[in-house]
């Protein structure tokens, strides 16, 4: 039997635009809150949040995102989500305000709301990254871990 990590993240709120949640792990260790876009009943590309479920937490080693943080981290993989049923390509990255998602997940330490635009934002996003993915770095190849999503 292979061992397995579930991280848990549950809504707190959201607005028509947004989507705040908390990310916790296996033992309830509070990880950062995530940014998300808002719920839409018919996907809109780059602006639409993913679907509740439970997904595959995976080393991604190539695109953008995964560059970058080589080159600026060393760090060996980006944070990717596998099989999200209508989307490709959803990383956990950092990232403040749903502008900087297109779908993906901003890990944050903080979060405020914006008031005039009536949209969840995120504060001190890549400190939140870094321990993530030293959270994750560790456990990657020689766990299964996934992201079990409740909305």
């Amino acid at each position: 039997m292979s061992k397995m990590i579930i991280l848990k993240l549950r809504k707190l709120d959201e607005t028509q635009d947004s989507t705040l949640s908390a990310l916790y792990s296996p033992d309830n260790q509070f990880l950062g809150f995530v940014i998300e876009d808002g719920p839409r009943p018919v996907k809109v590309p780059g602006k639409t949040r993913i679907p509740a479920g439970t997904y595959s937490v995976w080393p991604r080693k190539h695109g953008g995102f995964y560059e970058k943080y080589r080159k600026e981290f060393g760090h060996e993989f980006a944070i990717e989500l596998q099989d999200v049923p209508g989307f490709s390509d959803i990383l956990i990255h950092i990232g403040n305000t749903v502008e900087d998602t297109r779908g993906c997940l901003l890990i944050n330490s903080g979060c405020v709301f914006n008031y005039r635009q009536k949209v969840w934002e995120g504060r001190s996003s890549k400190p939140a990254y870094l321990r993530l993915y030293d959270y994750l770095e560790p456990v990657i190849y020689g766990y299964e871990i996934f992201l079990d999503i409740q909305r």
